[in-house]
């Protein structure tokens, strides 16, 4: 704004606002008059002239010719307020379809949410709850939109979001092309992991991956995706986004995982020459339970027997771990006998990809934190708030609207007018 327009501004209201002292009520008068100013020229610019007028007649999806039928008015909720913007209105007489092409060119939606409004919606929706996300669009933007308006936002962006991955994973099973790769890592990490979620029919699982790797000067990338189903699906969408972080071009791949059979199904089918390492707090996990099972949780003995344990595994003696597992067998009965069974098949399983002494002088992360953070993250931070229960197309939709947020591309995103799709 230059200086004449600020002169105006302040000869027009400066008086008034003079009066007002307090420096919080000041500015929020400022801010009321600047989105009063910014309300009226928006409705001044879009009332010029109608719009999305293509001649009397245009092509229709059907094969058929839409015919105009005349300019018809639109309510559009904004950041600044409501305004109203007239827009030509085509109707097929073949399929009765009818359509407004300004809306779809303008980036709007069955709504009446304008795109920045929306994308404000969605952004405090990607991390409070559809009734806090609500509360806040009032309190910061001074609109009212209802939570069942932004639920409904969610559902729409996030599903077009989860189609167009599945329209990646057809186009590539289709040409049999991998994405490009949008960097060049020396060593790729590809850690998975799983987590729940509560929908309507009960807790389902929600599968997780962080690709990261280090860049020149040790700065660090990292890209996560996840899905709700089936592991093979899931693996896929891996895979695909390992390409783009890299995969084909890296010299060294690093798969982290919890050594469960989804995950070794995924490691062989899509990860093949990667150094598969069995996330070192899982198999630790795996002792301490059996040391609970057998001695009692809390107990002195329990420590004792799961702490010299611990240190056979860190040194990647798992042989030896393993004849001392054969050995306690006998004589034991129930669950303690369950307990031993269960972790001598998790360890004889895992054995090769235990070899922490080893993994560890290579200077490979043993760890899953990265994925099991981005459960906690991703997934737990949003979809598992104190009461919520959720269809799968509402967890679904946020999670990948979620994803979205946190990988960048949020902007690429709201970019592609998603709510016209």
């Amino acid at each position: 704004m230059d200086s004449t327009m600020e002169e105006r501004l302040e000869e027009a209201y400066g008086d008034e606002l003079a009066l007002v002292e307090d420096m919080g009520s000041l500015e929020a008068a400022v801010t009321a008059l600047m989105r009063s100013l910014g309300r009226g020229l928006l409705q001044r610019v879009l009332g010029r002239k109608p719009h999305g007028y293509e001649g009397s007649r245009r092509p229709c999806a059907c094969g058929g010719q839409q015919r105009f039928v005349g300019y018809r008015p639109r309510r559009i909720h904004t950041m600044v307020g409501w305004v109203e913007v007239s827009r030509a209105y085509y109707h097929c007489p073949r399929c009765q379809a009818s359509e407004a092409p300004y809306d779809a060119r303008a980036g709007l939606g069955p709504e009446q949410l304008s795109p920045g409004l929306a994308k404000a919606c969605c952004l405090l929706a990607v991390e409070d709850s559809f009734a806090e996300s609500a509360e806040k669009v009032a309190e910061l933007l001074g609109e009212a939109v209802s939570a069942k308006t932004i639920e409904r936002l969610v559902h729409q962006v996030g599903s077009r979001l989860s189609a167009q991955q599945e329209e990646q994973l057809a186009t590539f099973r289709r040409d049999r092309q991998p994405p490009a790769a949008q960097a060049h890592p020396e060593r790729l990490y590809v850690a998975v992991d799983g987590t729940t979620a509560h929908e309507r029919d009960g807790w389902h699982e929600a599968k997780v991956g962080r690709l990261y790797w280090q860049e020149e000067g040790g700065v660090r990338q990292d890209w996560t995706v996840g899905r709700f189903g089936d592991g093979e699906s899931f693996g896929w969408q891996v895979w695909l986004g390992a390409c783009r972080c890299g995969l084909r071009e890296a010299a060294e791949v690093v798969f982290l995982g919890d050594g469960a059979a989804w995950v070794r199904a995924q490691r062989q089918q899509h990860f093949r020459r990667a150094t598969f390492i069995v996330d070192w707090y899982h198999a630790n996990e795996h002792v301490w339970n059996c040391g609970k099972a057998l001695f009692g949780e809390g107990t002195l003995q329990a420590e004792a027997w799961s702490e010299e344990r611990e240190s056979w595994l860190w040194a990647g003696e798992t042989g030896r771990l393993l004849e001392d597992i054969t050995g306690q067998l006998a004589g034991r009965r129930g669950a303690k006998r369950e307990a031993l069974v269960s972790l001598h098949r998790y360890l004889r399983t895992n054995q090769q990809e235990m070899r922490y002494d080893l993994f560890r002088a290579q200077g490979y992360d043993i760890g899953s934190g990265a994925v099991e953070g981005a459960c906690k993250h991703v997934i737990g931070k949003r979809l598992k708030q104190s009461g919520m229960i959720w269809t799968r197309e509402g967890s679904s939709s946020t999670l990948a609207l979620r994803l979205a947020w946190l990988n960048g591309e949020w902007s690429r995103l709201w970019a592609s007018k998603p709510l016209a799709a």
